[in-house]
């Protein structure tokens, strides 16, 4: 159909903590709010994700998986190691955090490697190389496959993943993402439903599955138990 708009594939990640580790307080997810200038999206709060790159498919990355790499081309389907390559490397570009890996190289440099992934002046295999990155894709529970719907400006069929949030602080880039919140699941879809937030339905969904969860492995092996029943 004339003026149809194309389905890219994409791949988003659903970092989680425990509010107090070791206490009673509950679980938290991180949210980042996108900039106001995106044409798709625009100020919504959102998990860390985006389109999948030619560049994620490059055969020196899964070089450097230690482990998870069968799980993830088998449950992603064709996409399926680019899709866990994609994840990763967004939480990086837009939180700054790695998941997913083990950095073995020279941690001064992590800002300036960011840098350049958001301005393309360097591609993901570029950053693995100088930090010596070890991918353990076991770390990404993949859950969830949504598409966007006919009709949106842009349109993406989104693989889902989740992950314990590794060590450091999540900082928004300034450009992509503009506000960090972890944010309790029951209080974002609250703040959402009295209008303060935006969250886009795949997040809201999300969200509200893990309301039910008082902490984070309870959290990812629930959410890995809904997904193997829906797939049966």
């Amino acid at each position: 159909m004339s003026g149809a708009v194309a389905v890219r594939d994409a791949a988003t990640t659903v970092l989680l903590r425990d509010a107090d580790p070791g206490g009673t307080d509950g679980l938290e997810v991180l949210l980042l709010r996108r900039h106001g200038s995106h044409v798709f999206g625009a100020n919504a709060y959102v998990f860390p994700g985006g389109a999948i790159d030619a560049a994620d498919s490059d055969p020196a990355l899964a070089a450097r998986c230690i482990s998870g790499a069968e799980q993830a081309a088998t449950e992603g389907g064709a996409v399926g190691l680019a899709a866990a390559m994609a994840a990763i490397r967004e939480c990086f570009e837009e939180a700054g955090l790695l998941v997913g890996c083990a950095a073995r190289g020279n941690e001064s440099q992590r800002d300036a490697l960011r840098a350049a992934l958001n301005d393309q002046s360097r591609v993901w295999r570029d950053v693995a190389e100088v930090l010596d990155l070890r991918f353990t894709l076991d770390d990404l529970r993949y859950f969830a496959h949504w598409t966007t719907p006919a009709g949106a400006p842009k349109r993406y069929s989104t693989r889902f993943f989740a992950a314990a949030a590794p060590d450091g602080e999540a900082r928004c880039d300034g450009h992509e993402t503009t506000h960090v919140w972890w944010a309790p699941p029951a209080e974002a879809v609250a703040a959402h439903d009295r209008g303060e937030i935006t969250l886009m339905t795949p997040t809201r969904a999300t969200l509200e599955t893990l309301r039910a969860y008082g902490n984070t492995a309870d959290a990812l092996a629930g959410l890995v138990e809904t997904a193997a029943v829906l797939r049966a």
